[in-house]
């Protein structure tokens, strides 16, 4: 009874790791299937008939304001770069009286 029980719970382990994985975004595949498997954080940037640029948001901060950006770069529907930027900080100015 506890050799099942064990399986089960390993089996339960592995599932709830596998269905909380990364998404992995290869070179080549296609923009359709891109599109279908990042429905929510996903915003068309440029689109031209020979190609389209993707941008998600990869970090933020407490307040929700981006950190950095992840970008997709499709030519003729298939992904041919991706590219990690971070946006930019404002300098902070002291003026001393």
């Amino acid at each position: 009874m506890s050799a099942l029980k064990n399986s089960i719970i390993c089996l339960s382990i592995l599932l709830l790791l596998s269905g909380c994985s990364v998404k992995h975004y290869t070179i080549g595949m296609s923009e359709s299937e891109f599109k279908n498997s990042e429905k929510y954080n996903l915003e068309l940037v440029e689109e031209t008939s020979q190609h389209a640029v993707y941008r998600r948001v990869a970090a933020a901060d407490p307040q929700m304001k981006p950190l950095s950006y992840h970008y997709y770069y499709f030519n003729n529907g298939t992904l041919v770069r991706t590219e990690l930027v971070e946006t930019p900080k404002p300098d902070v100015v002291v003026l001393s009286k």
